[in-house]
């Protein structure tokens, strides 16, 4: 009985060594496979409208580049041809009938610059405060920003605009009056102004008092340009 259940159980263990031994067989017929994927390379054909497209995006990139180039080169300065500063900027002034708590403020707030203070009444015209007449009163300078006002009511009086008219400044790149006003910006009002024409920019300045004398009878008062 005893060497019966000794031939079963040596049996057992012959039996399960030889499936064993398959499956390391099977096991090693299998080709490993790395655990890190393997990018397949393929050649991607970029269609005529996307070679176009990125041709033109590398050619404003080589422009972009030559423009901040020529910044960095050369170099912008302002020319002032007077002092900034004055040891009396009131020196002269005839304060006859100004407001002298608007005229004290004005004093006040210009310090020691070289500079001009004209406050008006805007209800009545009147003329509270002239600080530094000389300056005040001198020949006329060129409107600078102020230009902007006319040229707007101007393009707003012939129809060009209206404050929500979106004008092209370039590119895709458009904007209204409302944001051309806050930000001063000078591409819409020279495109408004090329719109209207010299003529026209000119008779609008006039009528909004640009080059005009102020009607007060102002001695030593002339007329700007």
């Amino acid at each position: 009985m005893a060497s019966q259940e000794t031939r079963f159980a040596r049996l057992l263990v012959c039996i399960f060594a030889l499936i064993l031994l398959s499956q390391i067989a099977i096991a090693a017929t299998i080709a490993p496979r790395s655990l890190t994927p393997q990018k397949k390379s393929r050649k991607v054909a970029e269609s005529a409208r996307a070679r176009r497209h990125m041709h033109h995006l590398a050619r404003t990139r080589r422009v972009r580049s030559r423009t901040v180039g020529s910044l960095k080169r050369h170099h912008y300065y302002e020319r002032f041809y007077a002092s900034s500063y004055s040891k009396d900027i009131t020196d002269g002034d005839v304060v006859t009938g100004e407001d002298p708590v608007v005229r004290q403020a004005a004093i006040d707030a210009l310090g020691s610059m070289n500079g001009t203070v004209l406050a008006i009444e805007p209800t009545s015209g009147r003329i509270l405060t002239m600080v530094n007449q000389k300056m005040a009163l001198s020949s006329g300078a060129q409107p600078c920003s102020t230009i902007k006002l006319s040229v707007a009511l101007a393009a707003l009086s012939e129809g060009i605009i209206t404050k929500e008219t979106q004008v092209r400044l370039g590119g895709r790149y458009h904007m209204n009056l409302t944001m051309a006003l806050a930000h001063s910006n000078n591409a819409y009002f020279e495109e408004l102004g090329r719109q209207l024409g010299f003529e026209k920019v000119s008779h609008y300045a006039h009528m909004y008092g640009l080059g005009e004398l102020a009607g007060y009878h102002i001695s030593g008062e002339q007329l700007g340009v």
